[in-house]
């Protein structure tokens, strides 16, 4: 880290891994890097989106004169193996940043919640993001300044949405704080914590569950002290930011960035 009063934020020469990359959060994420400067490889379960999101972005970076160091994978990262040959592939240059983004959320309540669905939300969910950890590690070590940033959710702490779904993130929040003490100092590891983001899940969701979704956005809105829903770019710009080196001496933390909405 620079002791310059200058210090710019920037991951040239550096190369991520962002999960869950081919919408919504993860793509965010992705352009956010991407345009930093980083060599930037987006995975997603669903490999043609994820070729038209890694092209998308490529084409985006060439119009800006940006570097175009974007490379995409097709990974179900609730199945190690293939996460494992995925990471290798992935980290053959060296690895700096590890996002973990990738997330179903297929909300249910507890007596109404098949069995089947409960341990696919969490083998994607949570085993996902455990999975990814472990296979980034060895790389992740080899990189001065490496950083891993999960992504949580709001209901790990206030539930909602469903219960499959709480207890995966509220476990994502114990895995970041372990991982945190466990790989300093050489990794550091933190969470953010979205809640009403206007994102591909948020919008579904709320057609799923409220018959009139425009009044019930109204009323979410008017308890937001911020005034709007947040835009998947703001959870981009709160995972750059503890990414990066002016986050250096920030470990274990779980960032919410809900416009203060939560705690009023």
């Amino acid at each position: 880290m620079t002791n310059s009063i200058w210090h710019d934020m920037s991951f040239d020469g550096r190369s991520v891994v962002v999960t869950g990359a081919a919408r919504g959060i993860g793509r965010a994420i992705s352009h956010r890097l991407a345009g930093l400067g980083a060599h930037t490889v987006m995975w997603d379960r669903d490999g043609d989106r994820a070729e038209e999101a890694a092209v998308g972005l490529r084409d985006l970076l060439k119009t800006e004169g940006r570097p175009d160091r974007v490379d995409w994978a097709t990974v179900d990262v609730s199945d190690p193996e293939a996460v494992e040959q995925a990471m290798a592939t992935a980290a053959a240059g060296g690895l700096d940043v590890l996002v973990n983004s990738a997330a179903i959320n297929p909300g249910e309540h507890v007596e109404d919640l098949p069995l089947a669905l409960w341990q696919q939300t969490l083998d994607v969910n949570l085993s996902g993001v455990f999975y990814c950890c472990r296979a980034a590690i060895p790389h992740l070590k080899k990189r001065p300044g490496a950083a891993i940033v999960n992504i949580s959710s709001s209901t790990a702490i206030t539930g909602g949405v469903g219960v499959n779904y709480a207890a995966s993130k509220a476990g994502i929040d114990g895995l970041t704080r372990h991982l945190a003490v466990e790989l300093a100092p050489g990794i550091r590891v933190n969470a953010v914590r979205p809640r009403s983001i206007d994102s591909d899940g948020f919008r579904a969701y709320t057609q799923q569950v409220w018959a009139d979704p425009e009044p019930r956005l109204n009323q979410l809105i008017d308890r937001i002290p911020l005034g709007r829903l947040g835009q998947p770019a703001d959870i981009a710009d709160a995972v750059a930011f503890l990414a990066s080196d002016w986050a250096s001496f920030i470990t274990g933390q779980i960032l919410l960035v809900d416009g203060g909405r939560t705690y009023q």
